[in-house]
């Protein structure tokens, strides 16, 4: 049964593919949330993993039974994810070292002016925070944007999602530490 959806799910017919979504949806979000409790997170992996499954429904060679196959890819989609949560948490981790935040200090060793030094490190830790209080896909749409210095299109096979989202993630976080910064009275610069 599996094989004839694949084959017309290869060949355009999107219900088919659709049909294979329900039959083994179950089976993959038995798997992640195993591995998961936050129900947003497990959600998103396993749409991530039927939308990956789809990119490469053309690699299935049929050697191993779909469900066996969709299961490895479930497991790949969580790897990301935890290694995606890794780098992120030593990304916010690191934040807390002043140098680490890009523009905010510079040169402190050659710094003359202590006082300004001081100001430096205070607003080093503000900006920490008000990143800190983004909603997670922003601070990862940031993160690989500014940190890594990654294309738009790069961040978008990362987070598996379209291209606008990416832009109006960015587009609200900037918006967001804007607002923040104002209030904290943080000038840019």
């Amino acid at each position: 049964m599996d094989q004839i959806l694949i084959q017309k799910s290869l060949a355009g017919d999107r219900k088919a593919f659709e049909k294979l979504y329900h039959q083994h949806r179950d089976q993959v979000y038995g798997v992640l949330a195993q591995r998961l409790r936050d129900r947003d997170t497990l959600d998103d992996l396993v749409q991530n993993t039927f939308f990956r499954a789809f990119k490469s429904l053309h690699t299935f060679k049929g050697d191993a039974l779909f469900s066996t196959w969709l299961t490895q890819i479930a497991l790949n989609v969580y790897r990301s994810h935890l290694r995606s949560v890794q780098s992120r948490q030593n990304w916010l981790q690191s934040a807390e070292d002043p140098e680490a935040i890009s523009g905010v200090l510079r040169d402190y060793d050659k710094m003359d002016d202590p006082v300004r030094f001081v100001q430096d490190k205070e607003r080093a830790e503000l900006v920490r925070r008000s990143i800190k209080k983004l909603p997670e896909r922003y601070r990862k749409a940031m993160w690989y944007r500014y940190v890594l210095d990654w294309s738009y299109e790069e961040i978008t096979q990362a987070l598996q999602v379209p291209l606008g989202t990416v832009k109006t993630w960015l587009c609200r976080a900037r918006r967001q530490l804007k607002g923040e910064f104002r209030k904290l009275g943080l000038q840019p610069g």
